[in-house]
């Protein structure tokens, strides 16, 4: 993927996180609005694309840091590899962690 997508990519992450946290803040902070929200399929459906925003803005954002850093075409690819891998297994993780708080297994 080129560059400026990924950094296209990363402005949208930042736009969702702003949205998706103040669904967030209302849900948890005001009696009568939030607990409609808390208690509708919205919630859980914001709580993912919430992770996955940060999930995603933090990482790309690991990974433009650490190219800057360690310059070279090499090092490039190996960093951004490994910033996906690590990234697969915090999402997975981050999934498991959301879905026992929903759904708990008995």
């Amino acid at each position: 993927m080129k560059e400026s997508k990924r950094m296209f990519l990363h402005y949208v992450s930042g736009l969702i996180i702003l949205v998706t946290g103040f669904i967030h803040l209302i849900s948890n902070n005001l009696p009568g609005i939030g607990t409609a929200i808390h208690e509708s399929a919205i919630y859980p459906v914001n709580l993912i694309v919430l992770l996955s925003a940060l999930m995603y803005h933090m990482l790309n954002g690991a990974r433009v840091i650490l190219m800057e850093l360690i310059p070279g075409r090499c090092a490039a690819k190996a960093i951004t590899w490994i910033v996906f891998l690590v990234g697969i297994a915090l999402y997975i993780y981050g999934l498991q962690v959301f879905l026992n708080l929903f759904w708990p297994v008995e």
